[in-house]
């Protein structure tokens, strides 16, 4: 599991920045489990005396052609191909198109990665 590798990221970027505060937005698109991200960062971090709050962030993607925008969360998709966007984010181009003009050329807006907000 990739949990405990990005537990671990997201405390070397929270000493680093030696904060008080933390936000960590996790983007639905990571497909991660979202507990145990939380319980790992929450077991590494317990020796710095800092404030986690975590937000779970909805993916959200822009057609480059029509400019709709859509929610991934909305798609029907297969476990397989979900699990093919897990490990390798670029191929969600093969499998999903834009609802309303079926084009492949968008962007994911919001909701990608693990974001570290020192705010």
């Amino acid at each position: 599991m990739h949990e405990f590798a990005l537990a671990r990221a997201a405390r070397d970027t929270i000493v680093k920045h030696k904060k008080d505060r933390v936000k960590i937005y996790i983007g639905e698109i990571q497909q991660i489990d979202v507990e145990l991200f939380k319980r790992l960062l929450v077991e590494e971090t317990s020796d710095l005396n800092v404030l986690l709050e975590f937000y779970e962030m909805p993916a959200k993607m822009r057609c480059n052609v029509c400019f709709s925008e859509w929610l991934y969360r909305d798609l029907e998709l297969t476990e397989d191909q979900k699990e093919s966007i897990h490990f390798l984010p670029e191929s969600i181009h093969i499998f999903v198109k834009c609802p309303k003009c079926s084009s492949n050329d968008f962007s994911i807006v919001e909701g990608r990665g693990i974001y570290i907000g020192t705010d």
